[in-house]
């Protein structure tokens, strides 16, 4: 439907919102025109003063008083166009103030029928509601034939010559209708102006909300981009790291396989080593000349049996730990007298005695109160494994053990004063097969596995070992355990 159609023919408004808007809109747009407008005409209008004390002075008091009404009136409107409210009534004041204003030149013109100046003054008040005062098209149009239809009557009751009558009103009549012609295209200008505007304001709206959906759209395609690039950057991390840890287990592996391959190699020279000394010993007992070359020979038999009896035990340890078949079985027990037990066994070994080593140890808790709760035998085993350590690389000196309780855990304390580790070597003699090809010294009569599979036991019963050592000075052996007080119902 065309715009034109959407509009009253006769009012010119808008039959449905936008009337209310285009009010507004005009309003603003008209403000500083009409109170200029105001100004001006008030001073023109009492301007014309001067000419009735010329052309009318027999009725100077009442045209100047006419003059003086409409004056103040017009600036009445003035005044009130500061007014925050103006905008609700200002096309109502300026249909008053132009009908009045119309009506007092009226007056004037009847008084004074033959004086042009008073004709052209209502013509001129016409123009003024048409184009200077921004009065709406159908208001200014029902003012101006009010006020022609007012003048005729008052001139036919005045008696006015007929012909000035009409000349008049011909004049008034075709004024009015320039008026009406020119202020209803203007009105019509107007509000298609505003019309498109809205349209253009909408068009521009919906641009925006598309504008702000596209942006939307973008902002969510960039978040989704940024998740799948981060994705794809932790993948290929990932992947990095897999790669990685596949490189070093694969180096772990091969140096587990070599590792394993010396471990068998040292492992078969250990056992032949024990055995041939069995065997040999075994082979010259009957040549024995005297019993005590005889006890001699039984002797080296059984330091061998045992060495070899004890490698195969720590074998056996070993493989069940890889096979991970090893239990931990707690119970409850004296601490005291297994360190008493420790203490004979080596009191008595013979690194201490032929080395005339200062064996000592010291309890932690008294006789009456030293219960705890964990596996006694691993302990045990921990235990000889940390000590006979000490003793096998310890040629003069001390050797002390002690343990203490520390927030429910224990700590025991092997002290020496030996040959010491190195440095780079202090964190492999805890790894499984690095003794063997690492830690082996002439002489020592050690296969090497002891602190491995000590550090095993540990970890199952969540314990831990550390080593402090100087080369040539000594070691410091320390294992924790903890929870060794939390007893079973």
């Amino acid at each position: 439907m065309e715009f034109t159609d959407k509009l009253n023919r006769i009012t010119l408004s808008f039959p449905d919102e936008r009337e209310i808007q285009y009010r507004e809109h005009y309003f603003i747009q008209s403000y500083n025109t009409t109170r200029v407008a105001y100004l001006i005409l008030a001073v023109l209008y009492a301007f014309f003063g001067y000419l009735d004390s010329v052309v009318a002075k027999d009725f100077f008091e009442i045209f100047i008083t006419i003059r003086i009404v409409v004056v103040v009136i017009l600036l009445s409107v003035f005044l009130l166009s500061y007014s925050k409210n103006f905008r609700n009534y200002w096309q109502s004041l300026i249909f008053i103030s132009f009908f009045i204003g119309a009506v007092g030149i009226i007056i004037m013109l009847i008084m004074m029928p033959d004086n042009v100046m008073y004709s052209s003054g209502l013509i001129l008040v016409f123009l003024a509601g048409f184009v200077l005062i921004k009065l709406r098209f159908f208001a200014v149009s029902i003012a101006s034939w009010v006020v022609i239809i007012i003048y005729i009557v008052a001139a036919l009751a005045w008696k006015i010559e007929i012909n000035i009558a009409l000349s008049n009103s011909f004049f008034f009549i075709g004024a009015n209708l320039i008026g009406m012609l020119a202020a209803y295209r203007t009105e019509i200008y107007n509000r298609q102006n505003f019309n498109l505007y809205q349209q253009i304001a909408k068009k521009n709206e919906q641009i925006e909300q598309a504008n702000k959906n596209l942006e939307g759209k973008v902002e969510e395609r960039t978040r989704l981009l940024n998740f799948r690039n981060k994705e794809l950057r932790d993948e290929v991390k990932r992947r990095a790291e897999v790669e990685k840890e596949l490189i070093a287990a694969k180096e772990k592996a091969e140096q587990s396989d070599k590792l394993k391959s010396a471990f068998l190699a040292n492992m078969s020279h250990e056992i032949r080593t024990p055995m041939n000394g069995i065997l040999g010993f075994a082979s010259i007992l009957r040549e024995a000349e005297n019993e005590e070359e005889f006890n001699e020979f039984i002797d080296a038999i059984i330091n061998s049996g045992e060495h070899l009896l004890n490698l195969i035990n720590d074998i056996i340890d070993l493989s069940k730990i890889e096979a991970g078949i090893l239990q931990i079985e707690k119970s409850k027990f004296e601490l005291n007298r297994l360190t008493k037990e420790i203490y004979e066994m080596f009191s008595i070994d013979s690194n201490v005695v032929s080395k005339k080593i200062e064996f000592s140890y010291t309890d932690g808790l008294p006789n009456d109160d030293c219960m705890i709760y964990t596996d006694r035998m691993r302990l045990k085993q921990i235990m000889i494994n940390v000590v006979n350590n000490a003793c096998k690389y310890t040629d003069h000196g001390s050797i002390e053990f002690y343990y203490a309780i520390k927030n429910g855990s224990l700590e025991f304390t092997v002290k020496d004063t030996g040959i010491g580790i190195h440095d780079d070597l202090k964190e492999s003699i805890f790894n499984r097969f690095m003794q063997v090809s690492l830690s082996r010294t002439a002489g020592r009569n050690s296969t090497g596995l002891g602190l491995a599979i000590t550090k095993t036991y540990l970890n199952l019963m969540g314990g831990n070992i550390s080593v402090k050592s100087q080369l040539g000075v000594g070691s410091e052996f320390t294992f924790e355990l903890p929870d060794i007080f939390n007893f079973e119902n």
